[in-house]
């Protein structure tokens, strides 16, 4: 740098040409360039950014300091929304109960709500259960005694095939949701207890 000292102490001089500040850049055949504004062709090693006293202020960035910085910054923002998030969720429970037991009971409410409605899946399944065997007996001997199946039985066994896939679904869709409610239930119990002691 020492050889172009000269040539940015002039640069430095002209008042009218630093009024945005100066720019430095090492081209791709090494060479240091200084000028009054960015240059217009992209800098794989970046662009540094001088003040009026030709300090600089702001850093060449080559492109993959560049995506690293900001991939830090985009964990680091997360991270603080994560802990923000937690924060407010902390301060929820512990306005939301008085203490564990009401919260625990409020939580086992909601599970007997959700056992109700697969109790009664359940017991609808099963009823679809029986429905088909005994229609599928009929069909059976419709066909050991070499006589045509009739129509509205076929048609009363696909809609009950239907109807017991659908209420498969349903079933393993209840019972996940019941199953991440205990789960819940049991990391907020836990961790009322965890900030409710760290308070007392």
């Amino acid at each position: 740098m020492t050889k172009h000292l000269p040539a940015l102490l002039i640069l430095l001089s002209c008042g009218a040409a630093m009024a945005g500040g100066l720019y430095k850049w090492v081209d791709d055949a090494g060479k240091v360039h200084y000028s009054d504004a960015p240059p217009l062709q992209y800098q794989k090693q970046g662009v540094a950014e001088l003040n009026r006293q030709g300090v600089i202020r702001k850093q060449a960035e080559s492109e993959q300091a560049r995506q690293q910085r900001e991939a830090s910054e985009a964990v680091r923002k997360q991270e603080q929304q994560r802990q923000r998030d937690s924060a407010r969720y902390d301060k929820g429970l512990l306005e939301s109960y008085r203490n564990v037991d009401e919260l625990r009971q409020d939580r086992e409410k909601q599970l007997g709500i959700l056992q109700a409605s697969l109790d009664a899946q359940y017991s609808r399944l099963k009823s679809l259960n029986l429905q088909l065997r005994d229609m599928l007996k009929e069909q059976n001997v419709s066909q050991l005694q070499h006589r045509p199946v009739p129509a509205g039985l076929q048609h009363n066994i696909q809609i009950i095939q239907q109807e017991q896939k659908g209420l498969g679904a349903l079933i393993a869709t209840k019972q996940a949701e019941y199953n991440s409610v205990r789960q819940k239930m049991q990391e907020d119990i836990a961790r009322y207890q965890q900030i409710s002691h760290s308070k007392q």
